[in-house]
This record gives C-alpha cells, structure tokens and sequence, in this order.
C-alpha cells in the first residue's frame, strides 16, 4: 500500500511555485444598501463605507484588511437589520396596536 504524504494536497500542487491570490472576499455593498433603505439608515452608511473599501484592499493586495473590512460591512448592515426590526415591532406594539383596538369598539 502506497503511504500517503503528511502535508495536504493543495500544498503539493504549489510547491515551489507562488500561491494564486486569495479570492476576492464579497463586499456586502448590497446588504448595506438595503439596510440604508429599508432598516436603518446610519448603520447602513457605515455598511456602505465599509464595504466600499473591499475592492480598493483587496487590488492593493491587503487581503486581511479587504476581509476585515467585508467583515465590518456584513457586520454592521446586521446589526442595522437587527435595530430596524426591533424598532418596527416597537412601532407596531405602541402605535398600531392599540389603534386597532380604538377602532374595534367603534
């Protein structure tokens, strides 16, 4: 039986040679964008910062900064999610809510 290396397979390929590029880590532009529209406007901008700096990181060949930025756009577009929802449920218990129920004794 033929005893397989110790090192993984993908390593071998590149051996000596330079290693590619990592691939280019997604930008949550789009996630930003509708955190700004929909949800929750500040932290959608700062979505929106972030993830505009994806690009410019990644072709400058900072790749940890590039996923740390996608990182912090993805991040801060849930967390601009996450408000917006709490805040529309706020909304609903202490605006409709009790409107609905003006208007049933009528």
């Amino acid at each position: 039986m033929e005893e397989i290396p110790n090192y993984p397979e993908n390593q071998k390929q590149f051996e000596g040679q330079p290693r590619p590029p990592m691939p280019q880590p997604e930008n949550n532009m789009v996630l930003a964008i509708i955190t700004t529209v929909c949800c929750c406007i500040p932290f959608g901008i700062v979505g929106i910062i972030y993830a505009s700096k994806v690009h410019s990181y990644y072709y400058t060949k900072q790749y940890a900064l590039a996923l740390q930025a996608a990182d912090n756009a993805k991040k801060w577009s849930l967390i601009g999610i996450g408000l917006g929802i709490v805040g529309w449920l706020l909304y609903s218990l202490t605006n409709v809510i009790p409107l609905i129920y003006i208007l049933k004794d009528l």
